[in-house]
């Protein structure tokens, strides 16, 4: 076998791997459930309209917890659409962040911020 024959083969061997490892990464990746902050405030029983208002503020505060338990490191992005406003009549795409359900940045952010507190208190109040 010439040179470039097995540097070919070498590499077609490497992609192979790496083409299997990010299949099984992507499998797991999307086992775990993420949901964003006004999927979270809902859930907690905050109101609509309480949502739309102090939802990115209580953002905010959740991701700061984050970046401050995970050493910095910014937590994963998706896309929402806005509700219709002046100059945009079908809403327009924003980047909101997104937290697996069992992070505890999203309970701390949301007791950080006065808004929030009362219903992540009582969602999760111990039962007596």
């Amino acid at each position: 076998m010439s040179v470039p024959a097995e540097r070919r083969a070498r590499r077609r061997k490497a992609a192979a791997e790496l083409r299997t490892r990010r299949a099984s990464n992507r499998a797991r990746r999307n086992a775990t459930e993420r949901v964003k902050v006004s999927e979270f405030l809902a859930s907690v029983g905050m109101p609509t309209e309480d949502i739309d208002r102090f939802g990115s503020w209580a953002g905010r505060h959740i991701v700061s917890e984050y970046r401050a338990a995970h050493f910095g490191h910014e937590p994963r992005k998706t896309r929402k659409r806005t509700a219709p406003c002046k100059g945009h009549p079908n809403g327009r795409w924003i980047k909101v962040n997104v937290y697996r359900l069992t992070d505890p940045a999203l309970m701390a952010g949301a007791r950080k911020y006065k808004r929030t507190a009362p219903f992540v208190a009582a969602a999760y109040a111990p039962a007596a």
